[in-house]
């Protein structure tokens, strides 16, 4: 019995000093400074058409005001277009750390501070104006032109200035231990497709940039840095928890256009233009309704057409809403 619980003391030693020597690693492994990444060449500017485009962007497409919108408003799953994006709401994921949403005013407790190059790179690569990774940037953004970076800058800079101090994300070890993995992105920028007409290409663009479709609806492993781990579109990797019912989990269905296991095979043209414009019908869905709903017909009808071109995945990824 004693030679038992001898064994037992050492093997309970070795898991504690693993642990140990796993929190030491990633405590001086972990990396998020990236300084040297350069700022784009995008300055603001001032005339009507690029301010409207920057607007349609911020708060449709690119949907910038379902994060950085009052805290009281994103708790509730709600926007209200007319208020300054002051920030202010908090996703506490445990181990993973908390993030904060910045305030986008041109305050200096908000972009004040920023160049117009700091601004455009923390859209583009996420990275903050202090050099650092800024993981919900890099994950919650979807590539774009510089056409329509420089039209959200303009915008954000015409702005009336709130004060609102955030304070800057807190990474847990779990969050370290991801980061190992995690950089800057860095791919050239897309080139633009105009807005105005109905086409695959102005589709394309949409899904796979600033309306960033693929990036929730795309399967990605978090501890390859995010990398994409399966079909283009062709759902989310895991369901979520409802964060506003916890008996239930959410997951992006597969938009391919696979017959059996598509989510929006069986839909025609003007039945998708339908759903869009019915905005949010289930009250926890990460889908940004509230702004996809602001998008014009022609990017709807775009963005159905591109997905019925996109290679069919056959990947079941059961109902969308379900219980847990």
């Amino acid at each position: 019995m004693k030679r038992v619980l001898k064994i037992l003391g050492l093997l309970v030693t070795l898991v504690l000093l693993t642990g140990m020597g796993f929190v030491v690693y990633v405590q001086v492994a972990y990396n998020v400074d990236f300084p040297d990444t350069p700022l784009p060449a995008i300055t603001a500017r001032t005339d009507a058409a690029t301010l409207a485009r920057g607007e349609y962007l911020v708060h449709a497409v690119a949907h910038c005001s379902t994060c950085h919108g009052p805290a009281e408003l994103i708790k509730r799953r709600t926007i209200d277009f007319a208020q300054p994006l002051v920030g202010g709401y908090t996703w506490d994921l445990g181990k993973f750390g908390t993030f904060t949403a910045r305030n986008l005013t041109p305050h200096a407790t908000g972009i004040g501070a920023m160049s117009d190059g700091q601004l455009a790179r923390a859209i583009r690569h996420g990275v903050d104006e202090r050099g650092k990774l800024s993981p919900m940037m890099r994950l919650g953004v979807g590539p774009m032109s510089d056409d329509d970076l420089a039209a959200i800058v303009s915008w954000l800079r015409a702005q009336a200035p709130v004060e609102a101090k955030r304070p800057y994300y807190e990474l847990g070890l779990v969050g370290k231990f991801v980061a190992l993995d995690f950089k800057p992105r860095l791919e050239a920028p897309p080139a633009h497709v105009p807005e105005g007409g109905i086409s695959i290409a102005r589709g394309k663009y949409l899904a796979e940039g600033p309306a960033h479709c693929a990036g929730c609806h795309t399967p990605a492993d978090p501890l390859n840095g995010f990398a994409r781990s399966g079909g283009l579109f062709s759902g989310e990797a895991e369901a979520e928890q409802d964060p506003t019912n916890a008996a239930q989990e959410i997951i992006a269905p597969n938009l391919t256009p696979d017959p059996e296991t598509g989510h929006i095979t069986k839909w025609n043209e003007d039945a998708f233009v339908v759903r869009f414009r019915a905005g949010r019908l289930v009250p926890g869905s990460k889908m940004p309704w509230e702004a996809f709903a602001r998008l014009t017909e022609n990017d709807v009808r775009s963005l159905y057409r591109y997905l019925r071109t996109v290679p069919p995945v056959k990947r079941d990824v059961g109902p969308a809403v379900r219980p847990r």
